[in-house]
């Protein structure tokens, strides 16, 4: 194959805004329609999906603070947020792609009035939006509520991981020591629970193959964890990864996504880190100029895009674009 045709497959397989940033052309995304925190996000097809979040102060929830907006971008050719049909309000969740389809699990729902005092729920209602029909349809329920948990797809399943069941007012909140699995193929998909070795939420998690990696997150004394837990999706047996690494506050709610088939994890330090080839290491491999936490982030070309999330104490809209080392630094 010659030089030229080859520069021509790589042009035809990669979006507009991705040859830009090759051919050194700066790369800029609209900001989200509403500044967010602790939102759902997810890349399906050529489109990144927003969902929900947290837009009022931080530590201060009611219904007029928390969202249940549903946008999309197309990454291919920029412009505009087109607006979804939206869902409950919820903040707390993550977006998962399957099938197709942009899927949410769960969230936390305040039901008080701004100026009122807080009732927090978190939510048993899971359901997915089908592009093509442009609407969302109802999957099984969970069997308790969960908030500040994470989801991801590993095939047809969905597993769910950490977080915690409020139950509004000054009831005490119910921390969960099971993840839970749905086999979206199955006649009549039922959620499955699997002990899960930790009880944390505020965390993320992504999957390599058949294995979700949940890592960070806080416990019930408040203790931040840089802890990765790794749970086999076929066998549901779990295993230790290696710590991530920081110090401090560095372990609440990081957030992660897979480039290239390495796992990539962004934290509030500003640090993105990138787990070797052999599983048993993390290199740092980029720094975002925005640091955040409660965010997302999003596979993009050969980097990430970071989608939302707080910075000392305020919600943010801008999208940032981090590009990736080819290799750590020695």
């Amino acid at each position: 194959m010659t030089r030229f045709s080859w520069s021509a497959l790589v042009a035809l397989a990669l979006p507009a805004f991705a040859l830009a940033q090759a051919a050194g052309t700066p790369v800029g995304f609209p900001p989200l329609p509403v500044a967010v925190s602790s939102l759902g996000a997810t890349v399906c097809g050529e489109f990144l999906y927003a969902y929900g979040g947290h837009a009022g102060k931080t530590h201060s929830y009611d219904t007029g603070s928390v969202l249940g907006t549903f946008h999309r971008l197309d990454l291919g050719s920029g412009g505009k947020w087109e607006a979804l049909p939206g869902g409950p309000i919820a903040q707390g969740m993550n977006l998962v792609t399957q099938r197709g389809q942009v899927v949410r699990v769960g969230g936390m729902q305040p039901r008080n009035a701004p100026g009122t005092p807080a009732d927090n729920h978190s939510l048993t209602e899971c359901a997915a939006f089908d592009p093509k029909a442009g609407a969302w349809a109802a999957l099984p329920p969970l069997p308790a509520g969960r908030s500040s948990h994470d989801a991801v797809a590993v095939g047809d399943k969905l597993v769910v991981v950490g977080g915690w069941d409020q139950k509004g007012g000054g009831a005490k909140p119910v921390w969960h020591d099971t993840a839970l699995i749905l086999d979206r193929t199955a006649a009549a998909p039922k959620w499955e629970s699997v002990p899960q070795p930790f009880a944390r939420r505020a965390l993320t998690a992504a999957v390599l193959g058949a294995k979700v990696y949940a890592l960070c997150g806080i416990d019930a004394d408040a203790a931040t964890s840089l802890r990765v837990d790794v749970l086999d999706a076929e066998t549901k047996q779990w295993a230790r990864g290696p710590d991530l690494p920081g110090a401090g506050r560095v372990g609440f709610s990081p957030a992660a996504t897979v480039v290239g088939g390495r796992l990539v994890v962004s934290t509030s330090d500003g640090n993105v880190h990138r787990l070797d080839a052999a599983g048993e290491k993390w290199e740092k491999v980029a720094a975002s100029t925005s640091r955040r936490m409660v965010h997302r982030i999003v596979p993009f070309s050969t980097g990430v895009i970071l989608v939302g999330g707080a910075s000392q104490g305020d919600n943010v809209g801008k999208l940032e674009l981090v590009e990736l080392a080819e290799k750590a630094p020695q």
